[in-house]
C-alpha cells in the first residue's frame, strides 16, 4: 500500500512540476534558430535569461520606444539594431536601463537577473567581466525566441504610455542605468 501511495504522489508532483514549468513560458513568444554574426551595419544585442528563478514573470524589453520582446526564465532574445548609442529598457515591477553604444558587425550581451520582490535589473556582460566565459554554455542551452509578429501590436499598445513616460526620465537624467560600451562585444 505504501508503495502505491509513493507512485501517486510522485505523480501529482510531476504533474504540479510540469504545469508550473509551463507557466514560465510567454505567449507572445515563439521559439526562434540563434542568429548568426551581424553585417557591418548592424549589431546583435543578446538578452539572457538563464535562470528558472521568477519563472511565473516575463520581463517586457525595449530598444527605446520599441518593443524587442518579452523575456522568460531559461531562453534569451536576440535584437538586430543599427549601430550607436541605444537605451535599452526591461520592465517587471520596474524598469532596469543600460546605454549601449554599439559598433556595427559585434555582438553584445546582456544579462537580465530577477531580484526578489518581483524585480528586473540589467547587468550588461561587459569586456572584463567574469560571465563572458559562460556566453557559449547559455547560447547552447538556453532557448532562443522571438515575438510573434501578429500578437506585437496587443502588447504594446497599452503599455506605450508607460514605455513613453520610461524613456523621457531617461533623457531628463532621473533614472539610474548601467553601461554597454562599443569595445563590450563578445
Amino acid at each position: 500500500m505504501e508503495r502505491h501511495v509513493f507512485r501517486f504522489k510522485s505523480v501529482w508532483i510531476l504533474l504540479a512540476g510540469l504545469l508550473v514549468l509551463s507557466g514560465c513560458a510567454s505567449s507572445i513568444m515563439t521559439k526562434t534558430d540563434m542568429m548568426g554574426q551581424p553585417d557591418p551595419n548592424h549589431a546583435v544585442v543578446t538578452f539572457l535569461r538563464p535562470t528558472i528563478v521568477g519563472c511565473e514573470y516575463q520581463f517586457g524589453i525595449w530598444d527605446g520606444e520599441n518593443f524587442v520582446g518579452e523575456l522568460s526564465a531559461s531562453s534569451y532574445i536576440q535584437h538586430l539594431c543599427e549601430p550607436g548609442e541605444h537605451i535599452f529598457l526591461g520592465r517587471c515591477n520596474n524598469w532596469s536601463y543600460v546605454k549601449a553604444d554599439l559598433q556595427g558587425g559585434k555582438n553584445y550581451y546582456i544579462i537580465a537577473n530577477f531580484a526578489f520582490g518581483v524585480r528586473i535589473y540589467f547587468d550588461p556582460i561587459t569586456k572584463n567581466d567574469e560571465a563572458r566565459a559562460r556566453i557559449d554554455k547559455w547560447m547552447t542551452g538556453l532557448k532562443p525566441t522571438t515575438i510573434i509578429p501578429e500578437k506585437r501590436d496587443a502588447y504594446v499598445s497599452p503599455r506605450l504610455d508607460h514605455i513613453q513616460r520610461a524613456v523621457k526620465a531617461y533623457r531628463a537624467g532621473n533614472v539610474r542605468y548601467e553601461v554597454l560600451e562599443a569595445h563590450d562585444y563578445h
